[in-house]
């Protein structure tokens, strides 16, 4: 399990790293998103509902499926289990994927929308898009997940008791690959009793289900500090904004959330702290938002990563993020080990 977390942690890592001058807005038709802003759930199972304004507002009235030890089911159609649920919420093929990423001659990237929840009172759970998600065709050929940049790539990792992780898994398969399904292997990690489930990506669900995100752990407000193992952290403040500097500014609808946060190191050895790894942004519906890179370089005092936290040091600094302008409630996360489980600390940014 802990070589399972460290994996799909720097897989997580290689995305900040491509998204973090990019975009945050779904690969989801624009006009579609604004008609679903509201906090009625639609019955359209070919996009997401993202509104940045909604307080966990989705419902979860709609097709689900019992668990059992496995399913087939479609795009749309929910899955619970004691300890988790999961649903596809949509898929779309596409050629381009930001201003960077296009599928080499003759193939597409196929964008599927995943949410998941961690549905325990008290567990925390672990999952990785990259080790237990598999595209396969009708022809029985199969491909793993595409590093790339979709605009909202979903974050796995540790969730906690409530978590709702949402975002696109991408593939790249030949344009001409039909009878698409997405494979999910539970098995291996043991925390379903459902062992494999298999979604038809080429059948839709009358209505699509959706997962609404709970948290049930503390909280915390800004100016708190918590301490895990020896390590002490601190989010002193938050402000946001639409420009840092002269040249850099975040996208059309977004801003930027600047936390200003202090690590102090009292284990008795140094300490690594990765902001890629260990930190993020996620708003109430449960998106994450990583670091941004770009306008790191722009920050006036930001988070040195470059050398380990010695004993009794202490260290602080900025790390920013772009998000939905507006965006509530907005959140920041940290993990305080990628080998442990019941770490992870939320603060409410806004």
């Amino acid at each position: 399990m802990h070589r399972r977390k460290l994996i799909a942690a720097l897989g997580a890592g290689l995305f900040a790293g491509c998204t973090g001058s990019e975009s945050t807005t779904p690969t989801t038709d624009e006009t579609t998103k604004r008609a679903l802003t509201t906090d009625t759930q639609t019955t359209t199972a070919t996009t997401d509902a993202d509104s940045t304004t909604s307080d966990d507002g989705t419902t979860e009235d709609e097709t689900t499926t019992d668990g059992t030890s496995a399913k087939s089911i479609q795009v749309g159609d929910r899955v619970d289990d004691d300890r988790m649920s999961m649903v596809v919420r949509g898929v779309e093929k596409t050629e381009k994927l930001g201003e960077f990423s296009k599928a080499a001659s003759g193939n597409t990237f196929v964008v599927v929308r995943l949410a998941v929840k961690n549905t325990t009172k008290d567990t925390y759970l672990n999952f990785s898009g990259f080790l237990q998600t598999l595209l396969k065709d009708g022809s029985g050929y199969t491909y793993e997940q595409t590093i790339t940049a979709s605009g909202q790539t979903f974050t796995g990792g540790q969730l906690v008791p409530g978590e709702v992780a949402r975002g696109d898994l991408v593939y790249e398969v030949p344009k001409d690959a039909s009878d698409l399904t997405l494979q999910f292997d539970f098995g291996t990690v043991s925390f379903l009793t459902v062992d494999r489930v298999t979604v038809d990506l080429e059948s839709k669900a009358n209505s699509a289900a959706d997962l609404e995100q709970s948290l049930r752990v503390d909280v915390r407000d800004t100016g708190e500090s918590v301490e895990n193992g020896g390590v002490t952290v601190a989010v002193n403040g938050v402000k946001f904004a639409k420009k840092l500097g002269e040249f850099t500014a975040a996208g059309d609808g977004k801003e930027y959330a600047i936390v200003d946060i202090t690590t102090t190191n009292e284990t008795g050895s140094s300490q690594s702290i990765s902001t890629a790894l260990q930190m993020l942004a996620k708003d109430g519906r449960g998106r994450t938002y990583p670091m941004s890179i770009s306008a790191a370089a722009s920050l006036d005092r930001s988070y040195d990563e470059a050398s380990p936290l010695a004993d009794g040091e202490k260290r602080r600094g900025k790390v920013a993020y772009e998000v939905p302008k507006g965006v509530s409630p907005l959140y920041w996360a940290f993990e305080y080990s990628l080998w442990t489980d019941g770490d992870k600390t939320f603060w409410k940014l806004r």
